[in-house]
C-alpha cells in the first residue's frame, strides 16, 4: 500500500538457521530446509543488502542463470539491487525514479528486468532494463497519460501496483506482452494495462470487473489487489491472471472503503483473460464469510511450472490468524477441488501470522514465507486485527515448503529462518489508515518470494530492531525444492 519506505547495500557472510518451528504441530514436518541470510552487514549474526532507509516491502524476481533482483521504495527512490551468485551478495543498481510510493519488480524470458512504481502523481510507471538493472532507459507510457507520462494514466489515481511479462513465440523482447495491475482511489476497482510492445507503451486502463457482476456486487470501493501473473508456456501460454481480496458493499461504505481499509476482507477472488486483457472470467476462491478477514496483509498468487494458479493469504478462520493457501489445475475454474474448496492450512503452531509470500514449482508444489509471533492478536467485535494489539509481541520470518496440494491432505515443513524477532510490537493491517494509537506500520505491507531457475527458494523481508535494521535476503542453501 502507498507510502515510503528505504535501504543500500554491501558486503556478505553466509547464516544456516536450524531453527525449530513455532509450537509446530503433529504433522507439520521438519525436515531441515538450509537458508543464508546477505547483504550490508551491521549486525553480529547477520548480514542485510541495503539500509531501511525509511522503506520497506521489498519485491524479489529471480532472472535467468543465477541472477536476482530486489526493489523497493525508500528515500531514494525506486531503490534496485542485484546479485549474480544466487543471493550470496548484492550489489546496487540503478535508481529509475527517485520518489517511490510501491515498487515491483519482474524480469521475462529474455533477461530483461522490468520495475514497476508508484510515483509522486499516484500514477504507476513501468520501467524496462536490458542491463540488469544497471539503466533504466525505457518507460512506458499509456494512451491515456497526458502531464504525468504514466504508464497507467488512470483519472481515478493508481495504488499498490504490480507487473508480469511474457515473450510470445518467434517474439522478442521488443514485442513483450507487459502488464500492470493495481486498484484505484475511488470505487477501488481492480485495473489492467496492457503494453503489446514490449513495455514502450501501454494500453488505456481495463476494468476487470466491469463484466463482473458478482465480483463486482462484492468489490465495489473495497479491494487489495494481489498480483498479476502471465503463463510462459503450455496449453494457456499467455494467459494473464490477476488476483485480490474483497468484502461487502455495505460494511466497506460504513468503514470508509479503501481508504480506512477496516472492512473484513473475507472473499479471495481471481480472473484471467485469454486475449491479452480485453475479456475477463472469474471465479471466487474462497470465501470465509463476514467476520473472517483475509487482508493480513495481501492474498499472494502465483503460478507453478505448468501454469496452474495458486494463492496465499492469511485469515482467522479459527482462533488465530493462519496462513492457507488455494490451488487451481482447471485453469481456475475451481480451487482445491479435492478438499471441497477449503484452503489448506500451513500447519504453523500457535500465534499470529501474517504477510503470505508464496512461489511455486512442480505442479502441487510450493513454498511460502511469512511472518509470526508466538502471540495471538486480539480481534475486533467484527474480525479485524485490534489496532496496536501486537504491543510487544516479537516477529519471526517462517517459511512453508508445502507438497500434494492436488490431494485433500498435503505434507508440509514449517521453519523459522529468523534466530532473532525481525520486528518487536505491533503489525498494522491497515495500511494507510494505521494511525490509531498504538499502530506501527514500520514494516509496511508485505515481504516477497521467488523460486530461482535451480529450484531454490529466496525469500525479501524488512527488519527494523535495535539489533538488525534494513532489508535483507534468505536464500535456499540445502534441503528438498520443489
Amino acid at each position: 500500500m502507498t507510502t515510503l519506505r528505504t535501504i543500500a547495500v554491501g558486503a556478505t557472510v553466509a547464516l544456516v538457521a536450524a531453527v525449530a518451528p513455532l509450537g509446530a504441530p503433529a504433522g507439520a514436518h521438519t525436515q531441515a530446509l538450509g537458508f543464508t541470510t546477505t547483504g550490508v552487514a551491521t549486525g553480529k549474526d547477520y548480514q542485510k543488502i541495503a539500509d531501511k532507509d525509511g522503506g520497506g516491502e521489498p519485491s524479489i524476481a529471480a532472472g535467468p542463470g543465477r541472477s536476482l533482483y530486489v526493489s523497493f521504495p525508500s528515500n531514494k527512490g525506486a531503490s534496485f539491487y542485484r546479485s549474480f551468485n544466487e543471493g550470496r551478495s548484492f550489489s546496487p543498481g540503478g535508481i529509475a525514479d527517485t520518489f517511490s510510493g510501491d515498487t515491483s519488480v519482474n524480469v521475462d524470458s529474455s533477461g530483461a528486468v522490468y520495475e514497476s512504481n508508484l510515483d509522486g502523481n499516484l500514477e504507476g510507471d513501468v520501467y524496462k532494463s536490458f542491463d540488469h538493472g544497471k539503466t533504466w532507459p525505457q518507460k512506458g507510457r499509456a494512451e491515456t497519460a497526458v502531464a504525468d507520462d504514466s504508464s497507467t494514466g488512470n483519472p481515478l489515481k493508481v495504488d499498490r501496483q504490480w507487473v508480469d511479462a511474457y515473450i510470445p513465440p518467434g517474439k522478442t523482447t521488443r514485442h513483450a506482452r507487459v502488464y500492470i495491475t493495481y486498484h484505484d482511489f475511488g470505487p477501488s476497482q481492480i485495473w489492467v494495462n496492457v503494453s503489446k510492445d514490449g513495455g514502450r507503451t501501454f494500453s488505456a486502463p481495463i476494468d476487470v470487473l466491469a463484466t463482473l457482476p458478482q465480483a463486482q456486487a462484492d468489490s465495489f470501493c473495497n479491494t487489495i489487489p494481489g498480483g498479476v501473473k502471465v503463463v510462459q508456456s503450455g496449453p494457456h501460454a499467455g494467459r494473464v491472471y490477476v488476483a485480490w481480496l474483497a468484502a461487502d458493499v455495505a460494511t466497506s461504505l460504513a468503514t470508509g472503503c479503501n481508504y480506512t481499509q477496516m472492512d473484513t476482507f473475507h472473499s479471495v477472488w481471481i480472473a484471467w483473460s485469454d486475449d491479452e486483457g480485453q475479456t475477463w472470467e472469474a471465479t471466487k476462491v474462497f470465501d470465509g464469510g463476514f467476520g473472517h478477514d483475509a487482508s493480513v496483509l495481501f492474498a499472494d498468487l502465483t503460478l507453478d511450472r505448468a501454469g496452474n494458479p495458486y494463492l496465499a493469504f492469511g485469515d482467522n478462520l479459527g482462533k488465530q490468524w493462519d496462513m492457507y493457501v488455494s490451488a487451481s489445475f482447471n485453469g481456475g475454474k475451481s480451487f482445491n477441488t479435492a478438499n471441497h474448496g477449503r484452503p489448506f492450512r500451513i500447519p504453523a503452531g500457535r500465534g499470529t501470522h501474517f504477510f503470505p509470500a508464496i512461489a511455486a514449482g512442480r505442479p502441487g508444489r510450493v513454498d511460502v514465507a511469512f511472518i509470526a509471533t508466538p502471540a495471538r492478536i486480539d480481534t475486533l467485535p467484527y474480525g479485524k486485527p485490534a489496532p496496536g494489539g501486537g504491543a510487544g509481541d516479537k516477529w519471526y520470518l517462517y517459511v512453508a515448503q508445502g507438497k500434494g496440494l492436488r490431494s485433500a491432505d498435503p505434507s508440509w515443513r514449517v521453519k523459522r529462518i529468523t534466530p532473532d524477532p525481525i520486528h518487536k510490537g505491533d503489525v498494522c493491517t491497515l495500511g494507510i489508515f494505521c494511525v490509531f494509537p498504538g499502530s506501527n506500520r514500520d514494516l509496511l505491507d508485505f515481504i516477497d518470494a521467488t523460486i530461482d531457475p535451480h529450484g531454490r527458494f529466496h525469500v525479501a523481508f524488512t527488519q527494523d530492531t535495535k539489533k538488525h535494521t534494513g532489508i535483507y535476503v534468505a536464500n535456499q542453501t540445502s534441503g528438498p525444492r520443489i
